[in-house]
């Protein structure tokens, strides 16, 4: 193979799968992308030919295309191209087939067509957020003020009625006001500027568990697994550890009405990871799991709204704050939740010696 060690590394940088064929479609050579994704690259084998991969039916149309760009001398693209593996696993995906002269090789660049529609997904997602908080912040201003006066003309009528039976009640209200006036001032606060620094990510979430450990009300197993490899993180830590306490209390709330409760933990390093589809060589990823009822199916588009909650008496901001700290930091929060077992991921990129390790 003519393509050089600095060409094959600038191609393993790609999210895309990558794939280095012969003429005679004998794989060459896979990129990460393309070997997390299930490609075997055999060396052992002196006719590792891609068609072994996969079943008759994607090998007919499959043979055909890749034949006719060796033919053509060209570059051939197919869209929602169905892809079934010879163990008749099904993939749809966008396959664009170039026939380089300069390395004779074929070049195959695979996208999942899933994957680009998660992406379209979030994108759509993440301006329906924005829009949801700068509404959010303009009903916010509104209820400030009549706030403040229901509250002072409470405590006048406090101070005038002096029978257990008022001030019961006129103590509610105060209460309550001050509650949504908490609310209120949470929503209108944006999320303040990192003051960024390198620290321990473990000795960050060691924090995490403390007040976690803290919280005498909730009787659950919390229990962590760190990756003792992963490096120091350029960041805010206090607002880091702001973010996962967010998410820690929030699978507190969720399990304390079940059975052997439990909260775990989770670190570890990843290489050549996309965070919101940029390429990075090193990140740190962060999983809190617990074992409650999960969240419903109707809210997961919701989830990280403001004021969507899913608890009883819930401000639903914990989750929005959370998401806002971890976007300022260049990382993606994510969560995948069943019936008894709810998973938030974080994703923050690693520094190495003080360069942002990503490719554009």
């Amino acid at each position: 193979m003519k393509i050089n060690n600095k060409n094959l590394f600038f191609l393993n940088q790609l999210a895309s799968e990558i794939i280095l064929l012969d003429k005679d479609l004998k794989i060459l050579w896979l990129n990460d992308s393309a070997l997390n994704k299930g490609w075997v690259l055999n060396k052992n084998k002196s006719d590792n030919l891609i068609t072994d991969q996969f079943s008759e039916e994607t090998n007919g149309s499959l043979i055909s295309l890749l034949k006719k760009t060796v033919e053509q001398n060209g570059t051939k693209t197919k869209r929602n191209f169905e892809l079934i593996t010879s163990a008749s696993t099904k993939r749809l995906i966008d396959i664009t087939v170039s026939w380089s002269n300069e390395y004779e090789c074929l070049i195959l660049e695979i996208l999942c067509v899933d994957d680009l529609n998660k992406i379209i997904d979030s994108t759509k997602t993440f301006s329906t957020q924005k829009i949801a908080a700068n509404l959010a912040r303009t009903l916010a201003h509104e209820v400030k003020n009549p706030l403040s006066g229901i509250r002072g003309s409470a405590q006048i009528l406090n101070k005038k009625l002096d029978d257990d039976f008022s001030s019961k009640f006129l103590k509610i209200i105060i209460d309550e006001t001050d509650r949504l006036n908490s609310i209120v001032s949470k929503i209108l606060t944006p999320p303040s500027k990192p003051s960024l620094g390198l620290f321990n990510i473990h000795s960050a979430l060691e924090k995490v568990y403390a007040l976690a450990e803290a919280d005498k009300e909730n009787k659950m197993s919390l229990s962590r697994d760190y990756d003792p490899s992963i490096p120091e993180i350029n960041g805010d830590e206090n607002l880091f550890v702001q973010a996962v306490l967010n998410i820690v209390k929030n699978a507190q709330q969720a399990t304390q009405d079940i059975k052997d409760p439990m909260i775990y933990i989770k670190s570890r390093i990843h290489y050549g990871k996309p965070i919101n589809g940029v390429l990075h060589q090193t990140i740190c990823s962060i999983e809190i799991i617990d074992n409650g009822p999960g969240i419903s199916q109707d809210l997961h588009d919701q989830v990280f709204f403001p004021m969507v909650s899913v608890k009883e008496n819930g401000s639903g901001l914990g989750l929005t704050i959370a998401q806002d700290i971890i976007r300022i930091h260049g990382g993606s929060i994510t969560f995948d939740s069943k019936p008894g077992e709810t998973k938030f991921s974080i994703n923050l990129p690693i520094k190495i010696n003080n360069k942002e390790a990503k490719i554009a």
